[in-house]
């Protein structure tokens, strides 16, 4: 991801004239196709709007444009419609990806806006039903390496030191673990902390990476409401409501590409649900390989209604502001 100065000039004369103009006649037959279909467009589609946008189109291409610029590891993208130079650097590094050079419209529909090729993955929980889901999605994604790691034997509440070595030589971490018993604060919460943290200080990202270390929490969609069902259930939810001050920091963090994954109710061995821990694992792929950070897998709506309340109203965590 950096400018290579003997190909400026073949770059400015062979290949930005072409792009400028397929962005042009794009932009034309959207202006005709717009005008000939919606009734009155004449009125608020004028030619003037056609000029403007031509305007800011070469503007935008002429020499180094504002997409470009030279990157070590691309930074977190702060835009969620608009294309930036951090999305599209990462179309250099997987040109069958990120295609998007104004708007992440195409990126969306295709499902390109994420690449999981050549990445080495640690998956915790992956004995459980969502973790077994989401191990078999991912070795269809074209991940180089899944590493598990199995409470006990690689790693426990508050004896992390044996993940480092493996932290050193992966680039996303998944935390799909959950305990139900009384120690579900210490594992689900703190445990979680712990290794998110680790993960962002020993990840191979911050050595070698293009992109930043990316930490993946399978959290629940009742983790915001109050606590419903058998004292296992209730501990569980708790649990992750504690968990979430630190998501919040977490999502925010510049150093870290965090995804909060929100599933409604599936079928596991921690209760039943309509829809099955392989259809929740698809869900949350289809989302991600759209870009998706907050990932809501829901049939009742409430991951939805749990967005604003996860971006404006949980506090971040005290040690993390």
């Amino acid at each position: 991801m950096e400018f290579d100065d003997k190909y400026l000039q073949q770059n400015l004369f062979q290949a930005l004239p072409l792009e400028l103009g397929m962005q042009i006649l794009g932009s034309c037959l959207g202006y005709l196709l717009a005008r000939s279909i919606i009734p009155d467009a004449e009125k608020w589609i004028t030619q003037s709007h056609l000029w403007y946008l031509t305007a800011v189109q070469v503007l935008k291409t002429a020499g180094r444009d504002s997409n470009h610029i030279t990157y070590k590891t691309a930074p977190k993208d702060p835009n969620w419609m608009f294309v930036g130079p951090e999305f599209h650097a990462l179309h250099h590094v997987y040109p069958d990806r990120y295609f998007g050079s104004f708007v992440k419209w195409f990126d969306w529909v295709f499902g390109t806006a994420c690449s999981f090729r050549g990445k080495h993955v640690v998956l915790t929980g992956a004995n459980g039903a969502f973790g077994q889901a989401i191990l078999k999605e991912l070795q269809c994604e074209g991940v180089r390496s899944i590493r598990t790691l199995d409470f006990g034997s690689d790693w426990k509440n508050h004896d992390l030191e044996r993940v480092k070595s493996v932290f050193s030589e992966s680039d996303i971490l998944i935390l799909a673990h959950g305990s139900k018993d009384r120690s579900s604060v210490e594992s689900n919460t703190e445990s979680s902390v712990e290794l998110a943290r680790l993960f962002k200080q020993h990840s191979k990202a911050n050595k070698t990476a293009s992109q930043l270390p990316e930490v993946w929490y399978i959290g629940c969609e009742m983790e915001m409401q109050p606590s419903l069902g058998n004292s296992e259930l209730q501990r569980i939810f708790a649990s992750e409501r504690k968990f979430l001050p630190h998501a919040r920091s977490f999502f925010d963090d510049p150093d870290m590409l965090y995804r909060h994954v929100v599933p409604s109710s599936f079928e596991s061995s921690t209760g039943h649900g309509i829809i099955s821990a392989t259809l929740a694992a698809k869900v949350t792929m289809w989302w991600i390989r759209r870009g998706a950070r907050y990932v809501p897998v829901t049939y009742t709506g409430i991951a939805f209604l749990n967005y604003p309340k996860f971006m404006w109203w949980t506090p971040y965590a005290e040690s993390q502001k």
